[in-house]
């Protein structure tokens, strides 16, 4: 299949390399078969990506911090799990923690769409894809979750890509939508951001970072109600990875701040 993607649309590559390169490693921290079956069936253009060892080292973190915060949420709601997916690529979590039992919605933008039907041919019913943009103000209006259901909302590896604004504005919008619904996000230090030139496998498709979260806790200024539930830095994960050399990570402060994943128990908006 011949994959053409562009912007911040072609970066969904990133962690799909990220993960078919773990799969290789001699001891791999997450193993996701999913993966190498997305390769075979696409061929993406790998050569492109080139991330360093330390961003997919990232990556992967990212992904077993997230994974566990869906697990413990399908536990919590038992057969009413349900689990949004914004902005999500070829993401394979679905495939990795399907308990039988949980909805699950992956949204991306247009062009995403065939190359996932392609990828996940043949998917659960349970799972659905549904093309629409995060700047669009009715998507969510259209989702039919159910009365019982309160959703989980995953937005990973985007919000970099947004203005604080933009994520304020898409949190009241769940909200409104959802109220009562947990916001699952990753977000990066402002620092971190103001660096997108040194990101080569960023750059190669003319996207750029645009927004870094320095004080988690203001995420709760954005709506009535909302709460930060957990923040969980990625360098504290380190050790799982580099061993002993991971502890720098836990004990260095900057590095503790570059990267997290934040969850925030949404309230009813404004």
């Amino acid at each position: 299949m011949s994959v053409e993607l562009k912007g911040v649309s072609e970066t969904l590559f990133i962690p799909l390399f990220a993960q078919w390169r773990e799969n290789r490693s001699r001891r791999p921290l997450l193993r996701d078969d999913k993966v190498d079956d997305i390769v075979a069936r696409l061929h993406p253009p790998f050569e492109k990506f080139l991330p360093s060892p330390i961003d997919r080292s990232i990556v992967i973190l990212r992904k077993r911090i997230i994974d566990g915060l869906v697990e413990a949420h399908m536990r919590r709601h038992g057969g009413r799990a349900v689990v949004i997916n914004l902005g999500c690529g070829l993401c394979t979590r679905f495939d990795r923690l399907d308990d039988g039992a949980v909805r699950w919605i992956d949204i991306d933008l247009s062009a995403v769409e065939p190359i996932w039907r392609q990828a996940f041919a043949g998917h659960d019913s349970r799972r659905r894809f549904v093309s629409g943009s995060i700047e669009d103000a009715e998507l969510l209006d259209d989702l039919d979750i159910g009365a019982d259901a309160t959703p989980l909302v995953i937005l990973e590896g985007v919000s970099m890509y947004l203005s604080e604004a933009r994520m304020r504005l898409l949190a009241r919008q769940i909200a409104r939508r959802f109220p009562g619904a947990t916001l699952v996000f990753d977000a990066m230090a402002s620092w971190v951001a103001m660096g997108s030139m040194f990101y080569p496998e960023i750059a190669v498709t003319g996207s750029r970072f645009s927004w870094g979260l320095d004080r988690p806790k203001s995420c709760e200024s954005w709506g009535k109600g909302f709460q930060l539930t957990s923040d969980e830095p990625i360098a504290r994960h380190l050790t799982a990875i580099y061993g002993v050399l991971g502890w720098l990570g836990r004990i260095n402060p900057v590095m503790r701040s570059a990267y997290r994943v934040v969850t925030l128990r949404l309230g009813k908006g404004p």
